[in-house]
């Protein structure tokens, strides 16, 4: 009897498994979300955000200067149009004051650009993106908890004063959705930092194409992307022209 059931366990924790497999692939085009009701701002924690004391604080920081983290996605899928995206990248500093500041992080690579002036930028982040190739998985989770982590040190140093924002490109599914969700979910509830996703050529769900996380923005490919930054990085807020933009592939 014992003979008889060992094969029918080993099937059915086979079909478990593979049933897993589909449920919470990576590779799922239209991953689910884990909350089932829109985050809600936590107020209390967003006016005592930062939550970290600088050494040295500006004497008199800039109420209207906009932080930006920008995430880079450098992952394999992205393969030759990895110098387009870097490309855009530095040409949408043009679209931002020269005394705003800025920081780029890459999924892979980590950070790539430590937050400076754009003006700063503007003369050495083309040098920094260089070196970066295509190559690697999709980890968005450690890439937006390091642009959260550069945001609040920028904050602490400004005492909060200040626009923060973190701009999100990428192309995939993330290999963490689920971490993911929970860590935009939170950046959402407890930070003041606006969270804008552009999209290249997803089709489908994405963990962060929800409302309540922010602006998410669909370009049919890299060639779209560049117009995209600058649109996101001068805060404007209507992007239906982007949304049909079409490149030249």
């Amino acid at each position: 009897m014992l003979k008889k059931l060992f094969p029918v366990a080993i099937i059915g924790v086979l079909a478990v498994a593979i049933i897993q497999d589909i449920l919470f692939s990576s590779s799922d085009p239209t991953p689910v979300s884990s909350f089932s009701e829109p985050v809600e701002p936590n107020w209390s924690a967003i006016a005592a955000w930062p939550t970290q004391e600088a050494a040295l604080v500006e004497a008199a920081p800039d109420p209207n200067r906009r932080i930006t983290a920008i995430v880079l996605d450098d992952s394999g899928s992205m393969g030759s149009d990895i110098e387009d995206a870097k490309t855009a990248i530095v040409a949408a500093l043009d679209a931002m004051d020269a005394n705003d500041r800025v920081g780029v992080t890459a999924l892979n690579r980590g950070v790539v650009w430590d937050f400076s002036t754009v003006e700063d930028a503007r003369s050495g982040l083309a040098r920094a993106l260089a070196p970066i190739q295509s190559d690697g998985s999709t980890p968005l989770t450690s890439a937006v908890m390091s642009a959260r982590a550069g945001l609040e040190q920028e904050a602490s140093v400004v005492r909060g004063f200040g626009t923060f924002r973190m701009i999100i490109t990428t192309d995939g599914i993330a290999d963490d959705g689920r971490a993911l969700d929970l860590a935009v979910a939170d950046l959402a509830e407890t930070t003041p930092i606006q969270i804008t996703t552009i999209g290249i050529g997803i089709d489908g769900g994405h963990v962060l194409r929800r409302d309540d996380l922010g602006t998410f923005v669909d370009v049919a490919n890299v060639a779209a992307l560049r117009g995209a930054l600058e649109a996101a990085v001068a805060e404007n807020t209507d992007f239906a022209a982007i949304t049909d933009f079409g490149g030249d592939g």
